[in-house]
């Protein structure tokens, strides 16, 4: 149990898609309902937040569906070893975010991974990690690959349920 730097369940680590889409879902009902019932507002307003309200549900319906995907296509465990770890910066809003990135690679593809910051910190370069995560599935991929037979050099890593370390073969 040394070796287990991370693990949670499932819903845990979809915790943050299912809050997304309840709020969204409240956001998206809400909105219409409130313009409806509100006797002040000009017509304009009332159709401005409904078309708001419909727009808020429909991405979240997508999000929904996406995470869906995501959890359907099940979970996936692969060995790599870490090759970089980057913080990296970026602006949100008002105010500066990081976030905490490695990439890693199986010696077919490379993966990057995208941690908090104490699992970060324990993580060390030319290691070898095992990690379970749920790919992303983009929503038209099978639609994008016409006749393309080449693997693909990356690939898209989701939510992580599980990371520990191991020896390097």
């Amino acid at each position: 149990m040394d070796n287990l730097l991370y693990s949670v369940t499932p819903l845990q680590a979809f915790s943050g898609s299912i809050a997304g889409v309840v709020i969204m879902f409240i956001l998206g009902l809400g909105l219409p309902i409130l313009a409806i019932f509100n006797r002040k507002d000009s017509i304009w307003k009332k159709l401005g937040n409904i078309l708001l309200g419909l727009f808020i549900l429909l991405s979240g319906f997508l999000l929904m569906y996406g995470s869906y995907r995501q959890y359907q296509g099940g979970d996936k465990t692969t060995l790599v070893q870490v090759l970089e770890k980057n913080e990296v910066r970026n602006w949100c809003k008002n105010h500066f975010c990081t976030d905490y990135v490695i990439e890693t690679s199986d010696s077919q593809k490379r993966y990057v991974f995208d941690l908090k910051k104490d699992v970060w910190n324990e993580i060390e370069l030319a290691s070898c990690y095992r990690f379970t995560y749920y790919p992303i599935k983009p929503l038209l991929a099978e639609y994008l690959k016409d006749g393309d037979t080449s693997p693909d050099l990356y690939e898209t890593t989701g939510d992580i349920t599980r990371i520990e370390k191991v020896n390097c073969p």
